[in-house]
């Protein structure tokens, strides 16, 4: 039997932006995500093979029970569709044939100051799978399934090495989805939007094997599934973006999407989840994404604007500031490709009083340039 869990709409407080109305179909034929869906769960929560574009991201900030060491995690994957025409084919009608998967994994070791991440691509087979009807992923060293009652998931996540962190994620909040009528825009091409649901606070527990030592965690994570045929609109080069758990119980997910010129395209956003899960947000004419510090990474010679600041005008608390401040300098993630390198790291959340007051991470992507072809 279908379960549909309970999610939450963009409150009705905010002004809405211009509606471009989506195709059916992409310019390379692929399905776009269409305006009024109401997911169904759990049957949402696993792949959509007849779109372009697809990603389970999972992120979080953990302490170690005994002595309170704290890292941070990435979790991500990847998958990118073949020929339309073919990708809505069974798994088993198209073996290895029609879905390509990448596996992204990192750690970021707070006392060590050390950063471990790794990249693997793999076509759909044995060791790259992921289910239509639920949360059931098996991708080169990255698990993810529902527990047994329907409440929460499983993740575990092999590091190089022999490492590996296994978690029980419980959601503390109903899932959000983002945008307009249920489509969360990334420029003015009409194809260009996604469904884009979230679990913005997950109470994780679980053991992670580092170092030779293996331990018991607790902290929370944040999860995204994010479907798309057309992730980047013309003329952008892509994107900086946010996810901060607040200690007051409250979320913020704000990101700025970039144009080629520098600047910061209308549709970027701020999104504020409060301590029930109801969301407000605003547009890019009503905040600021500012840079205060950067960082050069010494494998690529990329520079990234790692140290930032976020003033916006919620829509009924007025002004709010944001600082992010990373945990480590060094979380670059790059893989196989040099150019397809991005920066994604724990931060800490600094009040204009100077005071850690939250937990986020922060993404850097299209820094290397060509991610803006890559992705449309």
């Amino acid at each position: 039997m279908k379960i549909i869990f309970g999610f939450l709409l963009i409150s009705c407080l905010n002004i809405h932006a211009e509606w471009i109305e989506p195709p059916t179909r992409s310019s390379k034929g692929f399905l776009v995500p269409t305006a009024d869906y109401i997911p169904t769960f759990p049957q949402d929560h696993g792949a959509h093979r007849g779109y372009a574009l697809e990603w389970w991201y999972w992120v979080g900030h953990l302490e170690t029970v005994n002595d309170g060491q704290k890292y941070g995690f990435q979790s991500t994957v990847f998958r990118v569709a073949g020929d339309p025409k073919n990708s809505k084919d069974s798994e088993t009608e198209t073996f290895g044939s029609r879905q390509l998967f990448l596996a992204h994994s990192a750690l970021s070791d707070r006392s060590e100051k050390k950063y471990l991440h790794h990249e693997r691509v793999l076509r759909e087979g044995w060791q790259a799978q992921a289910s239509k009807d639920t949360l059931g992923l098996e991708v080169a060293g990255i698990e993810a399934r529902m527990l047994v009652d329907g409440k929460g998931h499983h993740l575990t996540t092999h590091y190089p090495g022999g490492g590996k962190l296994e978690l029980e994620l419980i959601p503390a909040k109903p899932l959000v989805r983002f945008g307009e009528r249920g489509l969360s825009r990334k420029g003015d091409g009409a194809a260009s939007v996604s469904w884009y649901w979230s679990y913005s606070r997950l109470k994780a527990t679980g053991v992670l094997s580092h170092n030779g030592q293996v331990q018991k965690v607790r902290g929370f994570a944040w999860m995204d599934h994010e479907i798309s045929s057309s992730q980047l609109g013309k003329g952008l080069a892509g994107w900086d973006w946010t996810c901060m758990q607040l200690d007051d119980g409250t979320e913020v997910k704000a990101y700025r999407l970039r144009k080629d010129d520098g600047s910061s395209d209308r549709w970027s956003a701020v999104y504020w989840i409060d301590a029930k899960g109801k969301t407000q947000h605003v547009y890019a004419d009503q905040f600021t994404w500012g840079e205060e510090g950067d960082w050069t990474s010494p494998t690529t010679g990329l520079t990234y604007p790692t140290y930032i600041r976020i003033n916006a005008d919620h829509p009924t608390r007025g002004k709010q500031s944001y600082r992010l401040r990373p945990i480590i300098d060094d979380q670059e993630f790059y893989g196989n490709r040099a150019d397809n390198a991005y920066w994604e790291g724990a931060c800490d959340v600094i009040s204009p009083d100077d005071e850690v007051i939250g937990r986020a991470y922060l993404e850097l992507a299209g820094y290397g340039g060509g991610l803006g072809a890559r992705l449309n």
